[in-house]
């Protein structure tokens, strides 16, 4: 009982202290407000105004950021799952869904409804990223006009409207926060209205450039033209999606940089694959899902795991791992010349250039070891079959 007493009054003692001590710190916190003006009585702001970073030593980070948007909502991270590669992979079939959260199931079994949470995280991450293009672009407009990096900002602009027309229905509105601090909310915007404002940013990159001839005004140029054509293509234009991306080499390539300096800078489609565990490569998914993990095309390799990792995050779905990434630092590719040239065959089997069109299939196909070429179907559907196949 004396034990339980003194234990008791020990307790006691401390939390006292721990008050005390609390109450001290606030009055040492209050004095110093006090003695500073008011510190506490500063504006509470949720959007930091953008006329703050508009300062020339502020443009390097405006730029990392708005990369770095982009990036978390094109392949994640290790903070969150909410992004677009995973979401239309498991839409699309590429992914198969293998955890317990069913929010993802419903995009799994392509009936998402209204109130699903999981949708949000993937809407606002990429609103984020166009908001914060679209404020950078800006920000060099004023202070470095006609720079490479003047023209990234609008291609990065432009390809998360591409992202938006392509995953999402006609409605999408696009607000925007003005140098002011003052935010503008957009009306709702169609599909096609939306890839024609990215057709307007790389249009808008490529004056920028103008004649530059340096490497890094060449990438802009390139990523420019690829995200012009994929626009382009989007909207039905096929002989000018080919025109467009006319010039970009073969073996260019713009990729998102991801690291392990920190969890928001991991590779999330790794990370969500091959480490959470929650979704799997899929293979012939549905009644017309493409073969993917059963493919032996070695660009779609993607072995099972082993051990702890053979199976998903549910414990019984089979997990298989795409070879594409093999780490958390692994880059992810946003354009390249491969979608160039693909964007020059869909225009010529639409064009009626069949020949033309798997010749250019094939040079692609000749760069990867154990490829044959490929021989055109007998059927226009069978022709349009190899063609997405080829892109898939």
């Amino acid at each position: 009982m004396m034990h339980t007493d003194n234990t008791g009054r020990r307790r006691r003692a401390r939390r006292e202290l721990g008050r005390l001590g609390r109450l001290t710190l606030l009055g040492g916190l209050l004095g110093a407000a006090g003695a500073r003006g008011g510190i506490v009585d500063g504006p509470d702001r949720d959007v930091a105004n953008p006329a703050s970073v508009l300062d020339p030593a502020a443009l390097p980070a405006v730029r990392a950021g708005a990369i770095g948007d982009l990036a978390l909502a094109w392949g994640g991270s290790n903070t969150t799952e909410d992004a677009y590669i995973l979401y239309t992979g498991l839409f699309t079939d590429e992914l198969q869904w293998a955890e317990t959260f069913p929010t993802r199931e419903q995009i799994d079994r392509r009936s998402i409804e209204e109130v699903n949470g999981t949708m949000v995280g993937l809407f606002l991450n990429l609103q984020r990223a166009r908001a914060a293009a679209e404020r950078g672009a800006e920000s060099y407009r004023q202070i470095q006009p006609g720079t490479p990096a003047h023209a990234e900002m609008l291609n990065i602009a432009g390809f998360s409207y591409v992202l938006f027309g392509e995953a999402y229905c006609s409605g999408v509105p696009y607000s925007t926060l003005a140098l002011s601090g003052q935010t503008t909310y957009g009306p709702r915007t169609t599909t096609a209205q939306t890839h024609e404002l990215a057709v307007a940013r790389y249009d808008s990159a490529l004056r920028v450039l103008g004649t530059q001839s340096s490497a890094a005004a060449l990438q802009q140029r390139y990523l420019a033209q690829v995200g012009r054509g994929r626009a382009l293509l989007n909207l039905g234009r096929f002989a000018d999606a080919r025109t467009a991306v006319q010039g970009v080499p073969t073996t260019f390539s713009y990729d998102l940089q991801f690291s392990e300096n920190s969890a928001r800078q991991q590779n999330g489609v790794f990370v969500t694959n091959a480490i959470n565990r929650r979704f799997t490569v899929s293979a012939n998914e549905g009644r017309n899902g493409l073969p993917f993990r059963a493919d032996p095309d070695p660009r779609v390799a993607a072995p099972r795991g082993t051990g702890g990792a053979a199976t998903g995050f549910d414990g019984a779905t089979p997990l298989f791992l795409a070879a594409k990434y093999t780490g958390r630092a692994s880059p992810i590719t946003l354009a390249s010349g491969t979608e160039a040239r693909l964007i020059e065959a869909e225009a010529q089997l639409r064009a009626g250039d069949i020949a033309g069109a798997f010749a250019t299939l094939n040079a692609l196909r000749a760069g990867v070891t154990g490829l044959q070429p490929l021989a055109p179907a007998a059927s226009e559907a069978g022709r349009v079959d190899q063609l997405f196949k080829e892109r898939a």
